[in-house]
């Protein structure tokens, strides 16, 4: 019915992303001690920048990497073959899950659909990626679950 990619395919894509995303996480977190240094010049350049939103898009993106972790660890304990849609909605839902609060970091509220449009495709971006993470997270766990395992 769908398209499926090799396990070990779609775990090295998952485990790939989630690297990639706890690198990007770290790189976000040495950028979140500006606030703590002693140079007034830098502190005074990054004040409109909320960290307080910004430690949350940190922390999400931590977490997300750990999802993703998750899901490849399920594809590889239950031997499964993950429809394409799956694998690409786990990595995007990785990644865009956490980016409203990032904009919301710089001022731009992506939580409402409203204002100008960055802040509406971010408030789409960010909804599908909570559909899109719901869906593949149901999917795998139908997958992982044997007597239903036939219908995939």
């Amino acid at each position: 019915m769908f398209q499926t990619i090799y396990p070990q395919l779609a775990v090295q894509l998952l485990l790939f992303s989630g690297a990639a995303a706890v690198l990007w996480s770290s790189i976000l977190g040495v950028f979140m001690m500006i606030p703590h240094l002693n140079i007034s010049a830098v502190t005074n350049a990054t004040k409109w920048i909320n960290f307080r939103q910004l430690l949350s898009a940190h922390l999400d993106w931590i977490m997300l990497a750990f999802m993703q972790g998750l899901a490849a660890l399920m594809i590889l304990a239950f031997d499964l073959s993950a429809p394409l849609w799956v694998v690409v909605g786990m990595i995007y839902g990785g990644w865009m899950n956490a980016f409203p609060y990032f904009l919301r970091a710089f001022g731009i509220n992506a939580f409402v659909y409203g204002g100008g449009a960055i802040q509406k495709i971010a408030n789409v971006l960010g909804s599908i990626s909570v559909l899109v993470l719901i869906c593949c997270w149901a999917a795998l766990i139908m997958m992982s679950y044997e007597p239903l395992r036939a219908q995939f």
